[in-house]
């Protein structure tokens, strides 16, 4: 990474009780000593909303970290609002992932050029014309991603979760759309949270995007490209009214307030120093590892991508036979947009099975995916990207993690423990939702130990003996990638 190049050390707003909305959660996280607010969103629209609110309702700083932003309905509207909070005087520290950024340099310069606004990209590529090539050339460091999806509003209040900023995220992609969850969390655990994001922001990896491109940008440049992202915001086909559900939101701030769950939480989160070197700090696995091996009755997951290797299966294998409950919920061959992902998972799923783990499959017509989906955009494929996890109903898991080895050792990743059996209950009516029939296949071992399909159409019961909604094509494919040795990888 280079380093010879002016570059502003920064760090979160360290007052957040001065501003309205934050002042609000602080006056409410007084009366919970020791605790923090805590509220699970599952739905699309109020997903969208509440990241929306945050940059409308940002008095001091709105940071903001990525791992894809989107060049389409979703992206274009929220960097409309929050480049109106720019223009309040809100500071706004902008930090993306390099790697789906896709040839728009000459915008993020752009939207760096306006004073209260700061781009950095996380592990770019140093030739911006040559990004494949240098990925190839330089693939030890470039195969290290920022995998971690935050918005922190006035260090007040925070969004933590699956969701990336696109369509398929939100319910309004017209090819597929995404079931996934986050958690807003607002009082002390928002200052952990924003720790994290100073470290990345203030890290060698986070370059300007100014130290990028051939010319910085200066205001003519944005001011044209605002104009044109307004015309774009203005002709998109976001099928609500924003403006109404950010007044009915704000008028309901005190009961939102009030309605939180307030319990003990911990930020989960890899730190940049383990990322480049093992052994220093500690890493989201070793979190969830450790919770995991004190399952006493019951684990529930949903992980869009489950990819166990042999550690993981004996792991699984030694909670099952101490008599706890596993049950997982993930992609289907048929949901999953990431055929290599499943090529792992296939390779152990039948070792899983026979230790006595529960495996659900999402379906590509999965209803409750549907049903959260915008407009006519019903007909489109359904997929699964949710990274959540309860464990003995008292304590849930929300955040970028997926059980894979990417996640563990390549990634970085964040995400909320939240010890509250109310909480976690919440989080496993969602999960248990996800392995109804109209929504999942459930697969099984027959008598002579193979794998199948089950689940309900129109109320009759399916069985396939092997991959449902999939094609030869597709399902030589997967077997392909199962052959290849990237499992270390995926």
């Amino acid at each position: 990474m280079p380093t010879d190049y002016p570059k502003t050390v920064s760090h979160a707003w360290q007052q957040p009780e001065t501003s309205r909305v934050g002042g609000l959660f602080e006056r409410e996280a007084a009366k919970h000593p020791g605790k923090s607010g805590f509220q699970v969103i599952p739905d699309n629209r109020r997903a969208f909303t509440d990241r929306v609110a945050l940059a409308e309702f940002a008095e001091k700083t709105l940071d903001v970290q990525y791992y894809m932003w989107n060049n389409d309905t979703i992206g274009k509207t929220l960097a409309e609002r929050v480049i109106a909070s720019a223009d309040r005087g809100v500071r706004v520290r902008f930090l993306v992932d390099d790697i789906n950024l896709k040839r728009r340099d000459s915008l993020a310069a752009a939207m760096s050029a306006h004073p209260k606004i700061e781009v950095r990209l996380f592990n770019p590529a140093l030739h911006r014309e040559w990004k494949m090539l240098e990925a190839g050339l330089s693939f030890k460091r470039m195969n290290k991603r920022m995998h971690n999806k935050v918005m922190i509003m006035d260090n007040a209040c925070a969004i933590i979760g699956g969701r990336n900023i696109g369509d398929e995220y939100f319910g309004v992609h017209p090819e597929f759309n995404m079931r996934d969850l986050d958690i807003v969390a607002v009082g002390p655990i928002v200052r952990d949270i924003s720790h994290s994001f100073d470290e990345f922001w203030n890290s060698v990896a986070a370059i300007p995007i100014e130290v990028l491109v051939d010319e910085p940008s200066d205001m003519e440049d944005f001011k044209r490209s605002l104009a044109l992202l307004k015309k774009q915001v203005a002709q998109a086909d976001y099928p609500f009214s924003l403006d109404r559900d950010l007044k009915s939101l704000e008028a309901n701030l005190s009961g939102i307030s009030r309605n939180l769950i307030w319990a003990r939480g911990e930020v989960f989160h890899d730190s940049f120093r383990s990322m480049k070197e093992a052994g220093r700090g500690e890493t989201v696995l070793e979190q969830l590892h450790r919770e995991v091996s004190s399952a006493q009755r019951e684990i529930f997951v949903e992980s869009a991508y489950f990819v166990m290797r042999d550690p993981g299966v004996e792991t699984a294998g030694s909670l099952e036979k101490r008599g706890v409950r596993i049950r997982v919920l993930t992609n289907s061959l048929a949901s999953n947009d990431v055929i290599a992902a499943q090529a792992g998972y296939r390779k152990h799923s039948q070792a899983l099975l026979a230790c006595g783990v529960e495996l659900y499959e999402l379906r590509p017509d999965a209803a409750v995916v549907k049903a959260d989906v915008m407009g006519d955009r019903k007909h489109a494929r359904t997929s699964l990207h949710t990274k959540a996890l309860v464990i003995d109903g008292n304590r849930a898991f929300v955040g970028s993690y997926n059980l894979d080895p990417r996640s563990a050792e390549i990634n970085s990743e964040i995400g909320l423990m939240v010890y509250s059996p109310v909480f976690a209950g919440k989080v496993r009516d969602y999960l248990n939702q996800g392995v109804k029939p109209e929504n999942a296949y459930r697969v099984s071992l027959t008598k002579r130990g193979r794998q199948q399909w089950q689940t309900q159409v129109d109320g009759r019961v399916h069985t396939w003996s092997r991959e449902p909604e999939t094609n030869a094509w597709t399902r030589w494919k997967s077997k392909m990638f199962g052959w290849l040795p990237i499992e270390s990888q995926l």
